[in-house]
């Protein structure tokens, strides 16, 4: 029996940090699955399906399973995206 190339081992797999001033677009290989607000100041979450949610409506260091299309922070927040 052959070992698959990619061994997935958690729900999420890979993580990118959004800084301030920064607008992520979670498309294609990018595609969010979940996210974890560090900073909530100025942080704007669009959800994959349609919807917004500014960052003040959560919890900080909660993980979040809602997909993630865009992620838009002013001068101050900070959000990690969650990939499977």
């Amino acid at each position: 029996m052959a070992i698959p190339d990619i061994q997935a081992l958690g729900d999420y797999n890979r993580i990118t940090k959004v800084d301030s001033s920064t607008t992520f677009h979670a498309t294609g290989s990018n595609a969010g699955a979940g996210f974890i607000v560090e900073v909530v100041t100025n942080v704007v979450i669009h959800a994959s399906m349609g919807g917004t949610l500014p960052a003040s409506a959560l919890l900080v260091d909660t993980v979040y399973p809602i997909g993630v299309k865009k992620v838009v922070i002013g001068g101050s927040g900070i959000v990690h995206v969650l990939h499977r």
